[in-house]
């Protein structure tokens, strides 16, 4: 994350972000140094929000004042999160006439502090959220979930628009809202050699016969290689396994060097400790654009029931979460 210096109303100001996307002020000093406060602060950017920080923020009127100038700076309403330690300073900066100077109100209540009903009535109008802080080690994650989806129902991003004919990217970025797993395809070339390569465009397609598919780039530098094969296996990975789908994703001699595999009846290669593997004949391949539709009889198959899978979602690794 960079920081960017942001309009600021007369306080310290920190941004991360695009400043392009709906902004979501983080209030309170205390907050500013903490490990769990970063994680939200990256949480936030990753879901396309600009993040902007205050620091040096308390109870004192100047401070309210600068808060009141600040809302009234940016050039849309922005979300605010603050703490229960810092909501009696918040709260005046909010209680105005008129149109309300931000879409919503996050508390995150780290003692026992809560939203009063006089204070709900002070700024009705604003959607007030409280988020209790618990010391369990995934608890900043399930409130990351909290405050994620309170933001998507009260402050929703504008959503982009592909239409055919435009840029692809966007319709690349578009297909990257679906979260998918990351498998390494793999066969053996005409002399014998491991060939693979990372892939997450795979799907099952039918139970009776046992069909699955993946779908390759024709541009692709292995895709004679697997037109020619009539086996080939699909591994899919395990959240430990990143550094595995780095090694297959790109470009070098010998992806197989520092990677432990087996084979079994084909000799598609399998990877060993995959979260699960599919040895596959090649069924059909279909010519469908710019790629081709790889369709594989499923032959045999060996799968982990107690590991997480490695995620991809718009362009990142990710990992599950279960509030």
């Amino acid at each position: 994350m960079t920081a960017s210096p942001p309009p600021n109303g007369g306080l310290d100001v920190e941004s991360w972000g695009d400043p392009e996307d709906p902004v979501v002020l983080l209030i309170g000093a205390p907050e500013r140094l903490s490990g769990d406060w970063r994680r939200s602060v990256r949480a936030l950017v990753e879901a396309g929000r600009n993040v902007m920080l205050t620091a040096d923020f308390d109870a004192a009127d100047d401070s309210s004042a600068a808060l009141r100038r600040l809302l009234t700076e940016l050039p849309s309403r922005p979300a605010i999160v603050c703490s229960d330690t810092t909501l009696d300073a918040v709260a005046p900066a909010l209680a105005v006439t008129g149109p309300a100077l931000a879409s919503c109100l996050v508390v995150v209540a780290e003692g026992q502090g809560a939203v009063s009903p006089e204070l709900e009535t002070q700024l009705a109008g604003v959607p007030i959220q409280t988020i209790a802080r618990a010391e369990a080690p995934d608890a900043v994650e399930a409130e990351n979930a909290a405050l994620l989806g309170f933001l998507e129902r009260h402050a929703p991003r504008d959503a982009l628009h592909y239409q055919a004919g435009s840029d692809p990217r966007t319709l690349r970025d578009a297909l990257g809202c679906f979260a998918t797993g990351v498998t390494v395809v793999t066969t053996l070339d005409e002399a014998g050699q491991p060939v693979g390569l990372t892939a997450n465009s795979f799907s099952s397609v039918s139970l009776d016969p046992p069909l699955i598919l993946f779908c390759l780039a024709r541009s692709s530098t292995n895709v004679d290689r697997f037109r020619r094969a009539e086996h080939f296996a699909i591994n899919v990975l395990h959240i430990g396994q990143q550094p595995t789908s780095g090694v297959f994703a790109r470009s070098q001699a010998d992806r197989f060097q520092d990677v432990a595999w087996e084979t079994w009846d084909t000799g598609a290669p399998i990877l060993s400790g995959a979260l699960a593997s599919f040895e596959c004949g090649t069924e059909q391949i279909v010519e469908a654009g710019d790629h081709l539709v790889i369709i594989g009889r499923v032959r045999r198959a060996r799968f982990e029931p107690r590991r997480d899978p490695l995620l991809y979602f718009r362009g990142k690794y990710r990992r599950l979460h279960f509030s």
